[in-house]
């Protein structure tokens, strides 16, 4: 979490001007993976933290607001514009939990492209976006180095919960926010799997296995939301990950065989996990 404590990096405005907001229905599609950064209104279901929030400012002015933050480390980006659709503001902050007290950090806009697939003071659902800024670092009042920040977002405010676009949106925050891997195991249930099955017929199985035995089997396996073992990934570890390949096949299926798990459970619901496991073979 952000800590209150924290020296915010400075943040520098620029005002636009007569710069104004191109609408295009077919802007970049949101729900393919891209060189900009996604930001939406599905929170991250841990602490619902919500990266994108779009606020009338009055009745003229909206504000359009993207945020990542890892805890340690964000990125607050923001957009106002009128109902001329022209950019009023800009502003663009890093921001860190490092204390620098005796420097200070700052940025300026220089050049932005807001494109918008409506016009968001006739709509709002529905409403989507990309961006491409071109931002100026300086260090103590010196410019370092200009890069570039590419950003789009998506409100899905409204929309079905059960559509493919909710879903996919849902499950790359799910990534993104280190909840689950590409592989959709969840990496921090609120419940960790636990040994359901008695182990000594497994025990019985392994010790007639032609070669050297260690005396404790472990392994980094998946757990799947029935209480079973996955085939893959599977990586036996310690002594057993030395053995030969026939040898640790041959304990991979018995392992998969003769254990069963109660699943881990995240929000009381049973999914899939990851842990390490040691059994005694002994």
């Amino acid at each position: 979490m952000r800590i209150q404590f924290i020296i915010l990096i400075l943040i520098t405005n620029f005002a636009f001007g007569q710069e104004k907001v191109k609408i295009d229905q077919n802007v970049i599609e949101y729900e393919i993976k891209d060189k900009f950064n996604r930001f939406d209104d599905i929170g991250n279901p841990k602490n619902d933290f919500e990266s994108l929030k779009i606020q009338f400012k009055s009745n003229s002015d909206l504000e359009i607001k993207n945020s990542y933050s890892s805890g340690f480390t964000g990125t607050d980006i923001s957009f106002k514009i009128n109902k001329n659709l022209e950019i009023i503001e800009t502003k663009y902050n890093y921001w860190t939990d490092v204390i620098d007290l005796d420097n200070t950090r700052t940025y300026k806009v220089k050049n932005v492209k807001l494109t918008l697939n409506q016009n968001p003071f006739k709509k709002i659902n529905g409403l989507r976006g990309n961006y491409v800024l071109e931002i100026q670092h300086f260090y103590n009042d010196s410019l370092t180095k200009t890069d570039t920040f590419k950003g789009k977002f998506k409100t899905f405010k409204g929309a079905d919960k059960t559509s493919v676009d909710y879903l996919w949106a849902l499950e790359q925050n799910k990534i993104f926010y280190g909840i689950i891997n590409e592989n959709g195991v969840y990496l921090r249930p609120d419940k960790m799997p636990s040994l359901k099955s008695n182990y000594k017929l497994l025990t019985e199985k392994i010790k007639p296995i032609k070669g050297y035995i260690p005396k404790r089997l472990r392994a980094f396996v998946v757990i799947n939301k029935n209480g079973r073992i996955e085939r893959e990934p599977f990586r036996l570890t310690g002594e057993f990950g030395h053995l030969d390949s026939e040898t640790q096949n041959q304990v991979k299926e018995l392992l998969i065989k003769y254990t069963e798990w109660y699943p881990a459970c995240e929000n009381k619901k049973e999914v899939k996990s990851q842990i390490p496991i040691a059994i005694g073979t002994e």
